[in-house]
């Protein structure tokens, strides 16, 4: 039970780090394209 807690806590950091992810490497293939 205290995983599955400790593991819906993290989800929402999870989920941050994926778009923050996405959206860098968004940015850096528009750059590339610009290029």
């Amino acid at each position: 039970m205290d995983n599955e807690i400790k593991g819906w806590r993290n989800y929402p950091i999870v989920i941050f780090t994926g778009v923050l992810v996405l959206y860098t490497v968004s940015n850096s293939i528009i750059t590339l394209f610009n290029l």
